[in-house]
């Protein structure tokens, strides 16, 4: 970047560490084991498509090596558009080291290619066994960061529950410390099925 971009305001795109995603396997046994929130066994990526020729390449290169990585470690993918026009890479397997790395995959395929601004989130399906209710834990791309994020019904969260989960994840993976950044992914494809 020079100094003529500096003047014209043009930055280029801050990258994310995306591998700090693989925060969340080390985090797994204290999630299943210390938390009592197993694995729903589905992770999803989220992303808004452009209508651009290279960006259909990108999804294109991405769904061959997604087939190639669903034979060698049996992850099953799925794709669907929610209402607002966002695309879910849904990844369902019973290997919770296998969906981080799927979702790695999908990430670091968009980025590389240039269109990390399309990507917005991937979030991972937890069940709480004890309170009967879903714990999605959401990788917010652009911040590199963490959040669990607790639904309890029709646009409703358990926020306590939410302060008390970060208060344990942040000792072990990048949790997101701007509680305002928080935001609910209504509707995420992570539950069991």
């Amino acid at each position: 970047m020079g100094l003529f971009d500096i003047i014209k305001g043009q930055r280029p795109a801050k990258r994310a560490n995306i591998d700090s995603l693989f925060a969340l396997s080390t985090s797994y046994l204290t999630l299943s084991v210390n938390l009592s929130l197993p694995s729903t066994g589905r992770a999803a990526v989220c992303f808004k498509p452009i209508a651009s020729g290279e960006f259909e390449d990108v999804i294109r290169d991405m769904d061959q090596l997604l087939d190639i990585a669903g034979r060698t470690t049996g992850t099953s993918v799925e794709r669907h558009e929610d209402d607002y026009g966002f695309v879910w890479i849904v990844l369902e397997d019973e290997s919770f080291e296998d969906l981080v790395t799927t979702a790695h995959m999908v990430n670091q395929t968009i980025e590389e290619r240039g269109f990390s601004e399309q990507l917005l989130c991937s979030v991972f399906g937890f069940r709480d066994e004890e309170r009967e209710q879903p714990v999605d834990l959401v990788y917010a791309y652009k911040r590199g960061t963490f959040y669990p994020f607790v639904p309890t019904g029709e646009k409703k969260r358990d926020n306590a529950r939410e302060l008390r989960l970060k208060a344990v994840l942040e000792k072990e993976m990048p949790v997101e410390q701007e509680l305002e950044r928080w935001y609910p992914v209504w509707g995420a494809p992570v539950s069991s099925n």
